[in-house]
């Protein structure tokens, strides 16, 4: 029997509706995905309610509704800018990489030390105005580096005691941390994550 117009219509519409389904989760889980920032963890270098890019295949495929990565193959950079799965409620965060695999990182007075060596250049500056939502008056900057990467942090030193003892980060972890270093949920307080809970590397910043 021969199909009727209306079949073969609503057949077509089907497989555009199936195949732009298709197109949007190829997107969203292989190739790129933009997030905006919500809260103050990453100030100065990304504001509440900026967009940021991020490049989805870059450490590992991630499913939809996976708590895990199905499969990791890649490493970031120190000083990559990452969404991460947080270990505690599972909401994406958005932090910096300052621990690989193997290294050992603390704090003295506000300074984060990879390894023995500071990542802070000794610049400290002020807070300037237009970069933070609420800036405390002790607010002060570090310039930080790690090979080619550059970034600002920000913290307060009568608001936050600027030491943490220091952790070797374990096989398959990596250890992060927001920019504004007293407005942060990060590897302080839930410690070194599983290397299967990236999700992407920050590539455009708005």
């Amino acid at each position: 029997m021969a199909e009727t117009p209306k079949k073969s219509q609503v057949r077509e519409w089907t497989k555009s509706i199936l195949l732009a389904l298709g197109v949007a989760m190829i997107v969203r889980v292989g190739i790129a995905q933009a997030y905006v920032i919500d809260g103050p963890s990453m100030e100065p270098t990304l504001l509440q309610n900026e967009r940021v890019v991020v490049t989805r295949f870059d450490f590992g495929l991630a499913l939809p509704f996976v708590h895990d990565a199905v499969l990791t193959w890649a490493l970031p950079n120190v000083g990559d800018v990452v969404i991460i799965e947080s270990p505690r409620d599972g909401e994406d965060l958005v932090k910096r990489v300052v621990g690989l695999p193997g290294d050992v990182v603390e704090i003295q007075d506000g300074v984060v030390l990879r390894n023995g060596h500071a990542l802070a250049d000794g610049h400290v500056g002020t807070c300037a105005a237009g970069r933070f939502r609420e800036p405390e008056p002790s607010c002060e900057t570090r310039e930080e580096r790690a090979g080619a990467h550059r970034w600002q942090t920000s913290d307060s030193p009568a608001e936050s005691p600027g030491w943490m003892s220091p952790v070797r980060v374990p096989a398959e972890h990596v250890f992060i941390l927001g920019d504004h270093r007293d407005r942060s949920n990060d590897s302080r307080y839930f410690g070194p994550v599983d290397r299967r809970l990236l999700r992407g590397r920050a590539r455009f910043l708005d």
